[in-house]
């Protein structure tokens, strides 16, 4: 199996939005430090929050509100190659808040970077979710959206206690609170209209992108997705991905009709 990092970007992909739950976080710096091998000068930041990297994540954390913000991107950008930006650090909970659309697009084009990662959504670390109104939060300059589910969710009930905003599921899917979710839940939220794809730009480039496959029967149960997802209707993603970001393994089995 290929790397993500090959399997996901082409040499024109500026901006990635991540959406969905299931490892987004995770995800996000895998891609920005292999941009950083690259010798590509990367921005991680998100339109929600996330928890504070750590300087192993990131080549520095740079506030929007701080006086001094353009001086110290581009001094970590020059120095590291890699910078997060948020509007401001959330304590307690040692969070970052996010940055809105129009600062995404004002602050990729006045830096020196030459890619933007975007966290776009927020699940409570949980591997499945709905997204609500006014969720995810996309920037329309996005190149690639990758939505996101953590496999692990399949045969684990449908509450709140394991998934963010189960009701919704729930609604959009027809399965009952409580109820087991199977591969064919997963694939009716992905084709669902306000489902997995909710929030992407017209012009992106779409996955969904079925993490955790190294647990027991991680990829069968992927595979029962994508096979599910065959036989309805709805809008499919541009590729369906499989693939473990702890290990940085990926398969790409495209548009399943």
């Amino acid at each position: 199996m290929a790397g993500i990092f090959e399997t996901l970007i082409r040499d024109n992909d500026r901006v990635i939005s991540i959406v969905g739950g299931g490892g987004k976080t995770s995800l996000m710096f895998l891609l920005a430090h292999a941009f950083q091998e690259k010798g590509i000068k990367v921005i991680t930041t998100t339109t929600t929050r996330i928890l504070k990297p750590t300087p192993q994540q990131t080549g520095g954390v740079v506030f929007c509100d701080s006086n001094d913000f353009k001086d110290k991107l581009q001094k970590y950008l020059k120095q590291n190659g890699h910078a997060t930006v948020a509007s401001h650090f959330l304590s307690p909970g040692n969070k970052l808040q996010g940055i809105t659309c129009k600062q995404v697009e004002q602050i990729f084009e006045q830096s020196s970077a030459r890619r933007m990662i975007i966290e776009a959504d927020g699940a409570r670390k949980l591997s499945f979710k709905a997204s609500g109104d006014n969720e995810p939060v996309v920037p329309e300059i996005t190149d690639v959206f990758i939505s996101v589910v953590g496999i692990d969710i399949i045969g684990k009930s449908l509450e709140d206690e394991s998934v963010f905003r189960a009701k919704l599921v729930s609604e959009r899917t027809g399965l009952a609170i409580a109820a087991k979710i199977t591969p064919l839940t997963v694939a009716q939220l992905a084709v669902h209209p306000k489902g997995l794809l909710k929030g992407c730009p017209e012009k992106a480039r779409s996955y969904i992108y079925l993490n955790k496959i190294d647990i027991p029967d991680g990829r069968e149960k992927a595979l029962l997705v994508m096979e599910a997802a065959k036989n309805l209707a709805g809008r499919k993603p541009d590729f369906w991905i499989i693939a473990s970001t702890r290990d940085d393994i990926c398969e790409n089995h495209g548009l399943c009709l």
